[in-house]
C-alpha cells in the first residue's frame, strides 16, 4: 500500500508543478440601477453566487408569481443564504426592474 502511495505521488507531484493559472474576465451585465430597497439588498446577497446575467435573461413579461418563486428556489433548493425578511424586497426588485412590471 505504502508503494502504491509514494507512486502516486512521484506521477501526480510533477502533475501538479505543471498546473497553470487562468484569469476569466470581468462579468460586463450588472445589476439596473434602482432606488428600491431590493436594489441594495439584491446587491448584497445574489451578486455573491451571479451576476445579473441571470435577471436579464428571464422573460420579461414574468410577474411577480414567478420571482417568488425564483427567489425561494434560490434560499431553498440552491441553498442561497438570504434571509427570510429580505425575500419581498429582492422579490420587488426583480419583478419591477427585470419583469412585468419594468418601467
Amino acid at each position: 500500500m505504502k508503494t502504491k502511495l509514494v507512486c502516486l505521488a512521484i506521477v501526480l507531484f510533477p502533475a501538479a508543478l505543471l498546473a497553470k493559472e487562468i484569469t476569466l474576465p470581468e462579468d460586463g451585465i450588472l445589476w439596473r440601477t434602482s432606488s428600491l430597497p431590493g436594489y441594495q439588498t439584491t446587491l448584497a446577497n445574489c451578486s455573491t453566487c451571479h451576476s445579473a446575467h441571470y435577471a436579464e435573461y428571464q422573460p420579461p413579461n414574468s410577474g411577480k408569481g414567478y420571482w417568488q418563486a425564483t427567489v425561494l428556489k434560490m434560499k431553498n433548493v440552491f441553498k442561497a443564504p438570504l434571509a427570510e425578511e429580505d425575500v419581498p424586497s429582492i422579490v420587488e426588485y426583480l419583478t419591477d426592474t427585470y419583469g412585468s412590471n419594468r418601467k
